[in-house]
Parts: structure tokens; C-alpha cells; sequence
């Protein structure tokens, strides 16, 4: 009786262990099954960002950056040493080629003057007494040669009674003040005029480029003042021989200024333009990788495709052959796709 029920209990117990044995086994199968669906799954999601290929313009350009400068600039003044008695103009005013900016002292003036018209008067009668033989020619020489010289001397000093702008400008500075005599040996002028209609912008070119750069090519200006705006230039000068010290080439580029929106010496970005092509299959620069492939999605599937490429910049390429316009390119996460890849998009 009491190993009857002793093998009773032996059996509930081994029954018990093969129970929970089968649940763990259970767990540990549903757990690898829910791993490995879990990779499947991933394998096949792999997220992307795409974009379609456009029709557009593109360029390829080199970009370098310098100050704004403009070759249209004077320190005016009189050539002789002589007091300012007045100013026509203020500082920051724009004039006019030929205006009037400042009247000198006319002391030196009306002295020369007096001396021209006293000079001209015995050139006049000496030369009737010629025309009638009444004097030799060495007389009349040199009253001629009194007057032309007092007729100079009085011209100069014409010149210099009303100082007028020698171009159209802005005046930027005095120099001398008013009831201040200038000293022509200074050298400095009396006011300062600039032009900005046009200004160029200098940049220094390296030996690795100067074969790229031309003279007349187009250049985009930008400045942080206007960082909407690009101004158009274009590459005017390009120096025959390096710097010494840096290696580099100089290089100007003049930019129309006539909306008067750049100023001298300010600091200035230019794209000089090495290619332009209008109307071309272009796709951003990212969708490229192994210099010739790229993936086109086709009902979430990237399919792999090799292209063939034109004109580039940092951003963006143009495709010649190997897709089509309209055709969505990845543009990110390409770099861990295989050609039937199942993938996914994202913003």
C-alpha cells in the first residue's frame, strides 16, 4: 500500500519536471523565433531619403573669397599751396564729373590775371608794329614769349581758383578745413572722392587652379549684407607672375555696381563659373556613390544603376545616361544597399 502510493507521487513529480522542461523549451523556441523575425525584418527596412532626378541648370565653379576695392578713387586737390575758402560740397555727397567741390583763394589768381592781360596788350601793339616792319623780329620774339608765358602762369592759376571733380563719385572725407591753407607738398588733398558704379573684387589663385581661370569668364558675387542676392561679375585681370611669399596668382574680377549695394573693402565670396550646362538631368550629389552608381527606387525595391556623369559642384551632378527624368534616386542611406534591396522612406 505504501509503494503504491510512493509511486504515485514519483510519477507526479517527474510529470511536473517535464512540464516546466517543455514550457522553457517553448519560451527559448518562441524567443528565437521572435529574434529571427525581428532581423528578417530589419534586413529587409532599411530606411532611405529619396529624390527625383529635375531638368535645370547646372554649373561647376571654383569658389574663393577676397575684399572689394575700387580702382576709381582720388585725393583731390589744387597743385599749388593755397588757402580754402569754401566748400561746395559735405562729406558723403554724390557729385557730378566737373562740379564744383571747393573755391581757393583767388589772391594768386587775380595777380596772374593782371600779369596776362598787361602781357597780352604789348603782345597785340607789337604785333601790328611787325605786321607794318616797325620792329625787328628779336624784339617781338620776346614779348611773345612774355605773353605765352603769363598767359600759362594765368591758366594754372585758373585752374586752381575752383577745384572741380575729376569723375563722377562719392565724397568720402576732408581733408583740409575751411579758411586752412593746403600745402601742396603734403600731398595728401584736400577731399577724398570714390566711385562705386564699378568695383573689383581681388582674390589670390592657387598654381592648382590658374590653368582653370580665364580672363572674361562670369562670376557670381555674394556678400553677407545681401546673402539673397548674387551680383554678377566677371574675371578682368589675371596677374602673369606668382607672389613670392604666398605662391599665389593675383586675380581681380569686376562687378557692376550700379545699384550701389557693394562697398569698398568689404568682404566678398565669388564662384567663378568653369562650366554651364541648361537644361540638364540633374540629381543631388549625395545619390552617387563608387563614382558611377546610383539606386533608383521602383515600388520600394533600389535597384542598382550605373551612370554616366557630366558637370559637378559640391551639391549636385548631372547624369548623361543611365536614368531617366522624374526617376527617385536615394540620396541617403545608399551606402549599405544592394541591388533589389527592399528599403523604405523617410522625410
Amino acid at each position: 500500500m505504501k509503494s503504491s502510493k510512493f509511486r504515485i507521487i514519483l510519477i507526479k513529480v517527474m510529470l511536473s519536471v517535464a512540464l516546466i522542461s517543455s514550457l522553457g523549451c517553448s519560451e527559448e523556441k518562441n524567443g528565437e523565433a521572435v529574434a529571427a523575425s525581428t532581423v528578417e525584418t530589419n534586413k529587409h527596412s532599411t530606411y532611405v531619403k529619396v529624390s527625383e532626378a529635375e531638368i535645370k541648370d547646372i554649373m561647376s565653379f571654383i569658389d574663393f573669397s577676397g575684399a572689394l576695392f575700387s580702382e576709381t578713387s582720388a585725393n583731390i586737390a589744387p597743385d599749388i599751396t593755397v588757402k580754402v575758402i569754401k566748400y561746395h560740397v559735405n562729406k558723403g555727397d554724390f557729385v557730378q564729373k566737373n562740379t564744383i567741390l571747393a573755391t581757393m583763394d583767388s589772391t594768386q589768381y587775380v595777380q596772374a590775371k593782371i600779369q596776362f592781360e598787361n602781357a597780352q596788350k604789348s603782345y597785340d601793339r607789337m604785333l601790328e608794329l611787325k605786321k607794318g616792319g616797325s620792329i625787328d623780329d628779336q624784339t617781338f620774339d620776346q614779348v611773345e614769349a612774355g605773353y605765352k608765358a603769363a598767359k600759362a602762369a594765368y591758366e594754372f592759376q585758373k585752374k586752381n581758383k575752383n577745384i572741380v571733380a575729376p569723375f563722377s563719385g562719392y565724397i568720402t572725407a576732408k581733408l583740409v578745413n575751411e579758411g586752412e591753407v593746403y600745402n601742396a607738398m603734403s600731398g595728401r588733398g584736400i577731399l577724398r572722392m570714390i566711385s562705386i558704379e564699378t568695383l573689383k573684387l581681388k582674390i589670390q589663385i592657387t598654381d592648382k587652379d590658374i590653368a582653370k581661370i580665364k580672363k572674361g569668364q562670369k562670376a557670381l558675387i555674394t556678400v553677407d549684407s545681401y546673402p539673397d542676392n548674387e551680383f554678377v561679375g566677371y574675371v578682368s585681370f589675371i596677374s602673369q607672375e606668382a607672389d613670392n611669399m604666398s605662391g599665389t596668382f593675383t586675380c581681380e574680377i569686376s562687378v557692376n555696381n550700379s545699384n550701389n549695394q557693394l562697398k569698398p573693402n568689404q568682404f566678398a565670396r565669388a564662384k567663378i563659373i568653369l562650366k554651364n550646362e541648361a537644361d540638364a538631368l540633374v540629381i543631388p550629389q549625395s545619390s552617387i556613390i563608387n563614382g558611377n552608381t546610383v539606386f533608383v527606387v521602383k515600388e520600394n525595391i533600389a535597384l542598382a544603376k550605373a551612370v554616366t556623369t557630366g558637370i559637378q559642384n559640391e551639391t549636385e551632378i548631372q547624369i548623361l545616361s543611365g536614368i531617366q527624368f522624374g526617376d527617385k534616386v536615394v540620396t541617403a542611406g545608399n551606402t549599405a544597399l544592394e541591388d533589389g534591396s527592399l528599403i523604405k522612406t523617410k522625410e
